[in-house]
């Protein structure tokens, strides 16, 4: 039985080597690197080589965070931001670095470090099998983790929660307030306008 494409917070064992490569020839295909090294063309009779050097390190888990906004507004896009999982006790204490015990809900085996330092993207095909389908997940964070795992981010990227007033008087123009009106929903859209109005 197949799985679900992956959301925020679900957790996967997934090698995030598995990519999708094109051959000169235009044969695209999905590979499991194992090694760096060039790799041939699984397309029948097809010999050109694939430079496939990179760092490799094989499966372990990791936890998706791509937010659902991004994913519904990219349908065309098979990339996934991923932090990855590591139940090495070397991490512990690092300020980027959460800690996460096993529940229920999320179907660890042990206590694993979420290494919110290491945010990477990877290829979509790291989460679908040979036929291409979605795999299963292991589970899914609880939500303190969750918030607990947003908060050491916008640490980590020095994003501040609760930008100050001088932040909009150096910023305010135009152009910001068309963006930030774009993104209200149609009925906000229309009761500011209302507002403006004095309706």
């Amino acid at each position: 039985m197949a799985g679900q494409k992956p959301r925020q917070g679900w957790i996967y064992l997934i090698n995030p080597d598995r990519v999708s490569l094109r051959c000169k020839q235009g044969h695209v295909h999905i590979y499991d690197l194992k090694e760096p090294s060039q790799i041939e063309c699984n397309h029948k009779d097809c010999t050109e080589k694939l430079n496939a050097s990179r760092v490799l390190r094989g499966s372990h888990p990791h936890l998706v965070w791509t937010s659902e906004q991004f994913r519904n507004n990219s349908d065309g896009m098979q990339t996934f931001a991923i932090i990855p999982l590591s139940s090495r006790e070397i991490y512990k204490g690092l300020p980027t670095v959460y800690p996460i015990n096993p529940t229920q809900r999320n179907e660890l085996d042990t206590e694993y470090y979420a290494l919110i330092h290491q945010i990477y993207s990877v290829d979509g095909n790291c989460f679908k099998d040979s036929n291409h389908h979605w795999l299963k997940r292991i589970g899914q964070l609880d939500k303190s983790d969750k918030e607990a795992i947003e908060k050491r981010l916008q640490y980590f990227l020095v994003i501040q929660d609760n930008p100050d007033g001088d932040w909009f008087s150096q910023n305010a123009s135009p152009e910001l307030a068309k963006k930030v009106f774009y993104q209200l929903s149609e009925d906000e859209q229309n009761n500011l306008i209302d507002e403006f109005l004095g309706f």
